[in-house]
């Protein structure tokens, strides 16, 4: 269902349980046989919004506990259940126990969430032979393989490079070599080519973050769109950015807001650059909006107010991330009063009415109407 409902006056049997033994973590499963297993934490996986944990069969399987912890709402949840929805088989936490492929980490995660992801059987996402050598995201996702840096800066032999030959010199490539390469796993992540040596999250030929794959919007399921077109899901993070004009024109890239090397995630979970000042991230290029005299006259709310930040309007928290409601990355949204009468709020999500709630499409209609004249005489 992607919706995260919670009913602490629900009755429910105990099934799973986080204890520690000699300084180390396990969670004790309660299996069809009416007997408790102890599992233990070998992998952690988040921990900004929420917090997963796996576990390391004697087989070298990986397989994720159902049991997560939700950070926002600081308890325990069934992830399973959040992703599916109820119906599924795995939604179900009393079907861990088969340690099947549903909830294997090499073949659901490990794609995104680990470095040099490689079948060594070159078979694809089969969970027998995969294998990585990280658990994390390291320098070398981003950078590219930078061995060979290594051994310049050791032997104080370097040469110059293009800065697109790792490590990669961020700051000096264009905007859409940028978003390629953190659209490794902030597009439609899970869809890959594996290379001629089994890789399955790098290339060891061309460029090293591979070619971009794309499905079809049409074979994606329809809950993965609104009726007005745009995205619902962050799945397509990287789409909405790239129907931007702010991308198009702009030379806007994933970087000019966020800082992959930020200090402050446990106040900054998204890691925005001018966390405190956000309107930063837009004026560096829309000067004209500096002033907050032009701020209140563009917004027709008051410069302070939440409604008067660029993104309430221009991206709006409609993106179902499953744990919360993400930003639309289009970045140039507007509020559209007619697509919201045709389709309704809940298939065409107006901004305005994400405040005004108890407001109609009609009455932004009315409002955005009689902003125009006044717009057009001060631009």
């Amino acid at each position: 269902s992607g919706k995260l409902e919670l009913n602490p006056k629900r009755k429910r049997d105990l099934f799973a349980k986080m204890v520690v033994r000699e300084n180390r973590h396990y969670f004790d499963i309660f299996q069809a046989d009416g007997r408790w297993r102890s599992y233990s934490v070998d992998y952690t996986i988040g921990s900004k919004f929420q917090q997963a944990y796996a576990t390391k069969l004697a087989n070298g399987e990986i397989h994720v506990f159902p049991i997560q912890y939700n950070v926002l709402y600081k308890r325990w949840v069934n992830f399973w259940k959040v992703i599916d929805g109820p119906g599924s088989e795995r939604a179900d936490p009393r079907t861990w126990e088969k340690l099947d492929a549903s909830t294997s980490y090499q073949a659901i995660c490990a794609v995104c969430h680990t470095s040099q992801l490689r079948n060594g059987n070159r078979a694809g996402f089969e969970t027998n032979h995969l294998e990585f050598k990280e658990p994390g995201i390291n320098c070398e996702m981003c950078h590219g393989p930078s061995g060979g840096h290594v051994v310049e800066m050791t032997e104080h032999d370097y040469h110059p490079k293009d800065p697109l030959n790792p490590p990669v010199n961020f700051h000096r490539i264009d905007n859409r070599k940028f978003v390629a390469i953190c659209a490794q796993c902030h597009m439609q992540s899970a869809i890959r080519n594996p290379g001629t040596n089994g890789e399955l999250n790098y290339a060891s030929a061309g460029e090293f973050y591979g070619d971009r794959l794309q499905q079809p919007f049409g074979e994606f399921s329809r809950k993965g769109f609104y009726k007005d077109g745009r995205f619902r899901q962050t799945t397509f993070m990287v789409e909405a950015l790239e129907r931007s004009q702010c991308f198009r024109k702009g030379g806007v890239n994933c970087g000019t807001c966020h800082d992959p090397h930020s200090h402050d995630s446990a106040s900054n979970p998204t890691s925005t650059r001018f966390h405190n000042q956000p309107d930063l991230m837009c004026t560096g290029c829309h000067d004209q909006f500096r002033d907050a005299a032009a701020i209140s006259r563009h917004s027709h709310h008051q410069a302070e107010s939440e409604a008067s930040r660029c993104a309430s309007c221009h991206m709006p928290r409609i993106m179902d991330a499953l744990l919360f409601r993400a930003r639309y990355h289009q970045i140039d949204d507007i509020p559209n009063a007619e697509m919201t009468k045709r389709f309704g709020q809940e298939e065409s999500p107006n901004a305005c009415l994400l405040c005004h709630a108890d407001k109609t499409a009609e009455w932004v209609e009315l409002q955005l109407s009689t902003w125009k004249p006044q717009q057009a005489a001060t631009q």
